[in-house]
């Protein structure tokens, strides 16, 4: 992933600031800038998971982020600057995101940070960068709750998957019994309780929830809970492959013919695996669906497969993170040049056209209204029912 062709040596950077009279430290000071800035190249730095047991979401991150730098420098670039992205593992482990987005920022040159994956990531990435004044663009679900001047959300919150999916449920399904089940990572566990006193204003009956440890693949005894609580949905939240897990065993129980299952963050790369009979028990909100003929969606499909494959399977993640790349182009163009500062500037209050329609970051909280949409498994996929239209973050926290 670092190419040396297309980078400066740590080495380079110190023999500018030698030259500068500042050659004791190598933090971002504006003689190591000036150095990256000379290269006239964009440097976005990215945050993923390459270890950890998400490797398929790091591998959708990169679809989308590929495809947006491909797209842009296959045009022009930005401002008439070639775009370049370095690669970093944030492990799943928030923990070892400070170090990671030292390594980008003052031994790469980046002047804005893409991700991280998991929720909890935001806060320590978001912390570390709002020293440095280097904004970072999150595009994974997550609870909200956490506001920063650094922080610019794409990705959906509560308000956005959870909240709209029981309104779904509720309103055109007609289901009042609920059991909640995730993993026991914050993100699962926060939306949960963001989520219960609206469905008690409802009406709605909560009757069990259970949070197992990440990578759990032995639901059977919360199945038989299941069972005995006659309830007629899950709000299922297992973000990993393993979550397939569930489905098949609550239908070796003679369950899933019984059930609803309500999976929120569920998308396209976990279709295979499951079959048709269990496909079609699942609902669930999304700010993309591969399959939409509508708008720009067709296209963007095409696009990402054109480069990585005809077979390649597409979730939101992949668009929210090509939105993500395609958010500080528009951020960097609306200021006029490009720097940390001037997309910092840009971001705040920026609306742009995504392949799904219109996105708009609220300049209060700085967390993006988008276009969402509810969907239903079945033997082709994922299958688009109802089309909610732009939904706001709600993330309860503002700047």
């Amino acid at each position: 992933m670092r190419k040396k062709d297309n980078r400066i040596k740590r080495r380079d950077a110190l023999k500018w600031i030698a030259a500068s009279g500042a050659a004791a430290v190598l933090g971002h000071s504006p003689f190591v800038s000036s150095v990256f800035a000379a290269e006239q190249t964009v440097r976005i730095g990215a945050l993923i998971p390459l270890t950890g047991d998400a490797d398929a979401y790091a591998r959708q991150m990169r679809l989308g982020i590929d495809t947006a730098v491909a797209e842009i420098n296959g045009s022009g670039g930005v401002l008439g600057r070639k775009a370049t992205v370095e690669y970093r593992d944030s492990e799943t482990t928030p923990a070892v995101l400070p170090e990671r987005c030292r390594e980008l920022i003052d031994e790469w040159g980046a002047i804005a940070l893409i991700g991280p994956w998991a929720a909890a990531g935001r806060k320590y990435a978001a912390r570390f960068l709002s020293e440095r004044n280097i904004p970072l663009v999150n595009a994974s679900n997550h609870p909200g709750g956490f506001c920063s001047l650094v922080l610019f959300s794409l990705g959906p919150t509560t308000s956005q998957d959870g909240h709209a999916l029981v309104r779904y449920l509720d309103e055109e399904e007609q289901i009042k019994d609920y059991f909640m089940l995730g993993s026991y990572p914050s993100w699962q566990n926060t939306m949960f309780r963001q989520l219960r006193l609206p469905m008690y204003q409802r009406s709605l009956h909560v009757h069990g929830q259970a949070l197992t440890a990440t990578g759990e693949r032995q639901f059977r005894p919360i199945i038989r809970w299941i069972q005995e609580t006659n309830t007629a949905s899950v709000l299922f939240c297992v973000m990993r492959k393993h979550g397939q897990e569930f489905l098949h065993q609550a239908s070796e129980l003679g369950l899933l013919n019984k059930l609803t299952v309500g999976w929120i963050g569920f998308n396209d790369t976990l279709v295979d695996g499951l079959t048709p009979e269990e496909l079609k028990r699942i609902v669930t909100t999304s700010p993309f669906v591969a399959s939409d003929p509508e708008g720009g969606v067709p296209d963007f499909v095409a696009r990402v497969r054109s480069q990585h494959g005809s077979n390649t399977p597409i979730g939101y993640h992949a668009l929210t993170h090509y939105n993500a790349i395609h958010a500080l182009k528009a951020a960097w163009e609306k200021s006029g040049e490009v720097s940390a500062e001037a997309a910092l500037n840009g971001l705040r209050g920026l609306s742009f056209e995504s392949p799904t329609g219109p996105v708009s970051m609220d300049p209060e909280n700085q967390h993006a209204t988008m276009p969402i949409v509810v969907a239903r498994g079945s033997k082709d996929g994922l299958q688009i029912v109802k089309r909610l239209g732009p939904i706001d973050p709600d993330p309860g926290c503002s700047i």
